[in-house]
């Protein structure tokens, strides 16, 4: 079943309660109107028994009576088919309310009525105290200097790496604008968006983020935006080994020497970039079931992207 929301639910039992205290209204005023008629009907008992003299009873006295058993009798079944109209129509054509009525039920339908309007125009029902926060981006700082390993744990690189980054984007147009606002600095925006890129699973989600940094979820999610897009911008100037360096070629060297003792000879130009997606399969397979049975507790197929590098005179 949908459930209802809190404030459609307290409206519905305003506007009950606003009809409970309108029919309760008129119900005492219904109330007094036939208390005036049973007492004028006991007065007119009283004169007539004691024009009798011997104590007797008169037809109109046994008729009156009957009349007010019967009354009495049926006075569940007139408050079950009254109505406000009928009561308002009959309250027209009475006797003065009390005084004392009318001003409790009108106090109580007009709190009502106020109430019933400052819900339907509030956003906020339930408000909720701002949490505190404990952010630690201010001991990035002080690792980058007494203790890298921290640094690069949080961040997945070392602090000489992060200030050449910064010097990259700092001048990127993404972190400027023209609000009243300003942006973090760029710093704080590059630290979240690589503790971000930097962690999976629980630890990974936007809400962990933005305790750890002591912002909020939207701010975020604006900085892996900000940074994404300032980063790709050195994308082909950054990413690739020159030719004419000595070193570019060195670390290149290294890396397929590393794939080809991990792997095979054939996949020794694929140092670039290797990827896999685990594929779970219906149920283990007969042949070699164990090897397929992969770090999640499941049975599955890796499907891998490999970039080469053909340029190698090996290949």
């Amino acid at each position: 079943m949908p459930h209802n929301s809190s404030r459609k639910e307290l409206l519905e039992a305003l506007k009950d309660t606003h009809h409970d205290l309108v029919l309760a209204r008129y119900v005492v005023l219904l109330q007094g109107i036939l208390d005036e008629l049973f007492e004028s009907d006991s007065d007119d008992h009283t004169s007539t028994t004691s024009e009798s003299g011997d104590g007797a009873i008169s037809d109109s006295s046994m008729h009156s009576l009957s009349s007010r058993m019967s009354m009495e009798s049926s006075w569940s079944s007139v408050l079950s088919g009254i109505t406000a109209s009928s009561l308002l129509s009959s309250y027209r054509h009475c006797s003065e309310e009390p005084a004392m009525y009318q001003r409790i039920f009108g106090q109580f339908i007009d709190a009502v009525c106020a109430l019933h309007d400052e819900v339907e125009k509030s956003r906020v029902l339930n408000s909720r105290p701002k949490l505190s926060r404990s952010p630690q981006l201010h001991l990035l700082p002080e690792w980058a200097l007494h203790a890298p390993e921290k640094f690069q744990r949080k961040l997945r690189i070392s602090p000489s790496v992060f200030d050449a980054l910064v010097k990259r984007i700092e001048d990127h147009p993404i972190f400027y604008n023209s609000s009243n606002n300003a942006q973090l600095p760029v710093p704080i925006q590059l630290a979240i968006f690589l503790n971000a890129v930097g962690h999976y699973g629980n630890a990974a989600t936007r809400e962990d983020q933005a305790e750890w940094a002591g912002v909020s979820v939207g701010t975020v999610y604006n900085c892996l935006k900000r940074t994404m897009v300032a980063i790709l911008q050195h994308h082909d100037d950054a990413i690739h080994f020159d030719v004419l360096d000595r070193e570019d070629q060195m670390e290149r060297e290294r890396a397929k020497q590393w794939v080809e003792a991990r792997t095979c000879r054939e996949w020794r130009g694929g140092f670039l970039c290797v990827d896999g997606t685990p594929f779970n399969l219906y149920q283990k397979p007969g042949w070699h079931g164990e090897g397929f049975f992969d770090k999640n507790s499941n049975y599955s197929l890796s499907a891998q992207v490999c970039m080469f590098s053909f340029n190698d005179d090996k290949l």
